[in-house]
Order: structure tokens, then C-alpha cells, then sequence
């Protein structure tokens, strides 16, 4: 079985998961892929058995830029798709509207997992010595429960995927009226907050002009020649502040000499 895993990873959170699926579910029945989804042709997934897509949660929802993108999302070859996300405090409603927009696709979604991570918008805001920052960089990542319990329930489901009871495994997910008033309010609030924040992002004195923002912004939003400038298609997915070498770039003065995510285990 030829397996997609597709994910969008802003500093790292969900390329780790991603990378934790795809170790954890390898074996001789499955000729598994990965890839971020910048730099995937999304026409080639009907070349696939299943998808598994993964994304980071924006203010408790399924980021905007994403659900553009499934909007005309090809469909595999089973039609099946496994969905995760990554979140910092809650996934609210993403789960569910992820389900719904593959469902509008054509997709037939099998299995979820929302997986509590690091919140990466959060951590560049705090001090190198803070108590969290410590907490976080101590953590043991090797074994995540939540996302083994969905590993399994991948193998259960492809078994069954040519068994007539497949249908069995169709899933949905159910939000209370509690869940989508919060989720809302995190929208509005999370509007005003990123017009505010895409005004603040620029690169101080520390900055050598190595191009690294420029070339690994999912957006195309930076430009790097006798200045660093950023444009207005920002995803506020804080790759460049997490990854830029010097940490040079920062959102207003809030962020400088503050801590820098560079993945679980600091493997990204």
C-alpha cells in the first residue's frame, strides 16, 4: 500500500509528528512518502492509497491558508484520508472542520489525532531561562501515546480498507456549543492580533543578509537584498523568527535576545 503523509510545519511541531508517523508505521506492507505540503504538486496524491495530512492549529481552527489549499485536493486512490493536528492548548473545531472540507472533497476520513506540542507563536515572546522554556527543552518526545494509539488505528483500518465493512471506520467528530462559541472568539481575537503582528516583523543589526528567511518562508513574504523586507502574505507560521541563524528577526522589540524553537529535541 502506497501511503501519503502531507504536512504544513511552521517551526517544526508538525514535520516531528509527521516524521514520528511515519518511523512508527514503516514496514513491509507499506511504501510510505512524505512531504511539506509547499513543496508537494498536489495532483499527484490520486497517485496514492491514503493520505495522511497534518497542520498546526491557528486560534483553534484549521489555519485559512490550508483550507485553501483542500479546496480542490485530488482524491486517492481508496479515497481514505487520516487527519492530524498539532496544537498548543486546543485543537477547538479544527478536527471537524478538517473532516467536513475532506468529506466535501470526496474523501472518506478514517482516523484523527490532535497532539498537544510546543506552541512555537508563544515561545519566541518568552526569556532563554524562563521556567517553561526549560520545562519544554526537557522533555522526552520519544514516545507520544496519542500519536501511537493512531498509528495504530492506520494499520487497523488500511487491513480492512478492501473489506466491505470499511464503512465501520467512518468517523465524525461532534463540537459542543461551548467549543464554537471559543472558537469564535479566538477567530476575532486572533484577526486583530495578526494585523498587529504582521506590521511588527523586521531584522535588526545581527542580520548578514544569508538569505535563509527568504528561501524557507512558505508564503514567498520575504525579500532579502539591500534590506529584509516582509510582505502582506504572511502565515504567521514563525519559521523565519525560529530559524534565522542569527536570530535577527524579530515581531516589534518584544522578541529580542527571547528563546528560539528549533523542534523537539532541537532537531529541526
Amino acid at each position: 500500500m502506497k501511503i501519503l503523509i502531507l504536512y504544513f510545519s511552521g517551526t517544526g511541531n508538525t514535520e516531528f509528528i509527521a516524521q514520528y508517523i511515519k518511523k512508527h508505521l514503516s514496514c513491509d506492507k507499506y511504501e510510505i512518502e512524505l512531504f511539506p505540503l509547499e513543496l508537494f504538486k498536489s495532483e499527484n496524491i490520486s497517485k496514492y492509497d491514503a493520505l495522511i495530512f497534518g497542520f498546526p492549529v491557528y486560534a483553534l481552527d484549521i489555519p485559512v491558508f490550508i483550507q485553501d489549499y483542500l479546496k480542490d485536493i485530488p482524491v486517492p486512490k481508496t479515497k481514505s484520508v487520516f487527519i492530524f493536528c498539532t496544537k498548543a492548548l486546543s485543537s477547538g473545531i479544527a478536527l471537524k472542520h478538517a473532516i467536513e472540507i475532506f468529506k466535501n472533497s470526496g474523501y472518506n476520513p478514517l482516523g484523527y489525532a490532535d497532539v498537544k506540542m510546543p506552541g512555537s507563536d508563544g515561545l519566541a515572546f518568552l526569556k532563554k531561562d524562563s521556567t517553561m522554556v526549560r520545562e519544554i527543552t526537557n522533555r522526552d518526545f520519544s514516545k507520544i501515546e496519542g500519536v501511537d494509539n493512531f498509528v495504530s488505528r492506520i494499520k487497523e483500518v488500511t487491513s480492512a480498507l478492501e473489506d466491505s465493512d470499511v464503512k465501520r471506520f467512518y468517523l465524525d467528530i461532534d463540537s459542543s456549543i461551548f467549543v464554537r462559541l471559543c472558537s469564535s472568539i479566538m477567530k476575532k481575537i486572533f484577526l486583530i492580533m495578526e494585523k498587529w503582528i504582521k506590521r511588527k516583523f523586521w531584522a535588526d543589526e545581527n542580520c548578514v543578509k544569508c538569505k535563509k528567511c527568504e528561501n524557507i518562508c512558505p508564503a514567498k513574504n520575504i525579500k532579502v537584498n539591500e534590506k529584509v523586507s516582509f510582505g502582506s502574505n504572511c502565515y504567521l507560521c514563525m519559521r523565519c523568527v525560529h530559524q534565522c541563524p542569527k536570530e535577527a528577526i524579530q515581531i516589534g522589540r518584544k522578541t529580542i535576545g527571547k528563546f528560539r524553537w528549533n523542534g523537539p529535541n532541537g532537531s529541526i
